[in-house]
């Protein structure tokens, strides 16, 4: 019943917005994976900078798309654009958050490590912050950014290695910053919350000369707060200044910095699927449930970047542009967590581990753009140059620790001892370099004003070098690839604002995997096909989005069949197909009243695989077969009680599987958020629920031995002053 009615919420305002307007106006966490079993005043940015503040709920244009600037409604893709005014809204706490009512979209865990326990399409995301890559870690160490320092979060649905190189095809992550270069900005921020939340933010630029060429910005943040289900507290300290020098219109350079400290000591709770999902005869087993080890448990993390992003217009036709930025994260983590049911069927067998990865990255991306006209036809051109160089560091250890009961836990000491050279461990020591050097171009081209084409070609060459030092002498595997990749998509822009479209895209992502030789696996190759409708009715507020699409991934991993010669050892055989419908509705009623809808439906299966998850759904991350998501708020807009406003929004997620032959049945889940706020002229206060009700639930579960329990109700209270 709450998926029909979600679905014909959206529905009815895909198909009626005129109606209602006359009614109102990588993957799974590597503790188990590489272990052996402001409202800111209208903060708009000058013409000439890459990014642009979003402030409203809607947006109209993406750059991340086609690295121009394109109407979303000239783009023959699904592109979901998570505004700043979204995110300040629903009060969201993290990136995660802030995607939660986005279609394709689902996430997964309650893990504060990392944001991107996500998956779009039914793959594992591609992550960019300001238009370069981030340095591609293992899940626990991904690179976090804290939501008050974004103006917004753009994410691409489907292939996008034509503009931005290696990748999954499910999706790209964009998540644009807050840059000096706009109109001043004074304000601080106050938040307090459940588990002694305590925050203290800022965002603070102007100009530095009466001429208005040179320009600063400072986005800062602290917090501190009890970490749930667990005996830790956490903190986080957050800074990202910038400067911006702009000499003349057609010259400009941001120069940004940014470092983030976390100290977050995470529960890490895995837990068996009997007495979560399935019953257990020692009862049902509490989400408050402790697994881990308050002393030998720990989790420092830092991680720091510094660039620019340079822009200079030659004339009319002729613009070039450079962005670079150097990123370094490094992690010290210690872990322990549960793999299974033990024997006794109330205690599970744990793991405790060891992990120090430290990962570095270089990202430039050349770009120049043209525009000119060849007759009746229209050209906005691009073509590039981008080199990306990263080096990961990545030693590691893990150990059996002592079992735990589920249901009367006694917590015994984690003896050092057990990682020991030569004792029953699984040490491991990876330095990996990795290359790639890319050529690309695109040609966006109008026809009559009606007819939009976008042609893409990119080529790619990459080389990655592996070797662990853990293993006795080891020697270096060297891994070099090449990949041509291609986009072609075709828009019809109609007089009423509809725009019906068609592309088809390719992916291309090399993999670290070794195989049976040392050597690293080929890279996994992707294809969609994609149609959709977009309505945008001429002098409206209303945006909507109605998409089918089908995803083939290649050369993905199987196991060998011949395992006696092999043990544990895979062929590149396999193949994974998503298929899926997607549907976003955002409109605004009259005056104050804003609505945004969004559904999914998706078919993920490996339609190649060598064992028995052949044509069964993958479980390496949760995937849920249906999304929907509505969020409705209303703000008084004139009288005695104007900017004096409630929101209230429903994410329903459906079930999954749990298990690789697709045995376990994860049961799906519907969450309630809230809030309520009043904007006077200078002031904002506002209070954010999320998952209202408190609802226990499971979030996923890997397998039997893995399963995770979503995040319980959270309240905050937000205090935000502008000057």
């Amino acid at each position: 019943m709450t998926i029909k009615l979600l679905a014909g919420a959206v529905l009815a305002a895909l198909l009626f917005p005129h109606a209602a307007l006359a009614v109102t106006g990588n993957p799974l966490s590597t503790e188990a994976a590489d272990a052996p079993t402001s409202e800111s005043q209208a903060k708009k940015l000058s013409s000439v900078d890459v990014q642009a503040s979003v402030t409203t709920l809607d947006a109209q244009t993406a750059d991340s798309a086609t690295k121009t600037r394109t109407p979303l409604i000239e783009t023959p893709q699904v592109v979901s654009v998570v505004t700043q005014e979204q995110m300040r809204m629903r009060g969201a706490q993290s990136v995660i958050q802030a995607l939660g009512y986005s279609a394709g979209i689902a996430g997964y865990g309650p893990d504060s490590r990392s944001d991107w326990y996500t998956v779009i399409r039914g793959f594992w995301p591609t992550i960019y912050l300001d238009g370069l890559q981030l340095p591609v870690t293992m899940n626990l160490a991904s690179w976090i950014t804290d939501p008050y320092q974004l103006e917004r979060i753009d994410v691409l649905h489907g292939p996008s290695s034509v503009l931005y190189g290696q990748g999954e095809p499910g999706g790209t992550v964009d998540m644009v910053s807050k840059v000096a270069g706009g109109a001043p900005v004074h304000e601080v921020q106050f938040q307090l919350g459940d588990h002694a939340r305590k925050q203290l933010a800022a965002d603070y630029g102007g100009h530095l000369d009466a001429a208005g060429n040179w320009s600063y910005r400072v986005v800062a943040l602290g917090r501190n707060q009890d970490v749930a289900n667990s005996p830790f507290r956490s903190s986080r300290v957050m800074l990202a200044p910038s400067v911006a020098w702009k000499p003349s219109t057609d010259t400009s350079l941001v120069i940004t910095a940014n470092y983030l400290r976390d100290h977050a000591n995470y529960a890490g709770n895995f837990l068996p699927a009997e007495g979560t999902i399935l019953p257990s005869p020692y009862g049902r087993i509490s989400p408050h449930t402790y697994t881990g080890d308050a002393d030998f448990t720990k989790y420092h993390k830092v991680e720091y970047a510094f660039g620019y992003q340079f822009e200079h217009r030659f004339n009319d036709t002729w613009t070039f542009r450079q962005n670079t930025r150097y990123s370094r994260t490094w992690l010290d983590n210690n872990m322990v967590y549960g793999i299974g049911m033990a024997e006794d069927g109330h205690s599970i067998d744990r793991y405790a581990g060891i992990a120090k990865p430290d990962y570095r990255r270089l990202a430039i991306d050349n770009q120049m753009e043209g525009h000119f006209q060849t007759g009746a036809f229209e050209h906005t051109v691009l073509v590039g140059v981008d080199y990306q160089h990263q080096r990961t560091d990545d030693p590691e250890n893990y150990a059996l620790a002592p079992p735990i009961d589920l249901y009367n836990p006694v917590y015994l000491p984690i003896d050092l001892a057990i990682f020991a050279p030569g004792g029953a461990n699984y040490p491991q020591d990876i330095r990996q370099t990795q290359k790639q050097l890319g050529l690309y171009a695109q040609d966006q081209i109008k026809y009559a004003d009606h007819w939009v084409f976008v042609l893409s070609g990119r080529q790619d060459w990459s080389r990655l070098s592996s070797i662990d030092h853990a293993v006795p002498d080891a020697t270096t595997a060297r891994q070099n690839d090449h990949a041509f990749t291609g986009r072609a998509g075709v828009v019809y822009l109609a007089d009423n604002g509809l725009a019906p479209y068609l592309s088809y895209s390719e992916s291309f992502n090399p993999t670290t995997t070794p195989n049976a030789y040392g050597a690293p696996f080929r890279p996994t190759t992707g294809k969609q096909y994609e149609a959709g409708l977009r309505f945008q009715p001429p002098g409206g507020r209303t945006s909507l989005t109605a998409a089918v699409f089908q995803i083939r991934q290649q050369n993905v991993l199987t196991p060998n069949p011949d395992q006696l010669s092999f043990p544990n050892g895979s062929l590149q055989t396999g193949e994974v197909r998503s298929r899926g419908v997607e549907l976003e509705a955002r409109t605004a009623f009259g005056d104050g009243f804003n609505l945004l809808g969004a559904y999914t439906y998706q078919d993920v299966r490996n339609t190649k695989a060598n064992d028995n998850t052949l044509n069964k759904w993958p479980t390496s991350i949760p995937i849920p077969h249906e999304l929907a998501s509505v969020w409705a708020d209303y703000t008084i807009p004139q009288g005695d009680w104007a900017g004096l406003g409630v929101g209230t929004g429903v994410r329903y997620t459906s079930s999954s599987r749990g298990a690789p032959d697709n045995s376990l049945h994860v049961p799906g889940y519907t969450l309630i958020d809230a809030t309520a706020f009043y904007q006077l002229p200078q002031w904002r206060l506002a209070l954010n629920l999320s998952n209202l009700a408190n609802k226990v639930y499971v979030a996923g579960c890997y397998d039997a031995t893995r399963c995770i329990y979503g995040p319980g109700r959270t309240a905050m209270l937000t205090a935000t002053y502008d000057w």
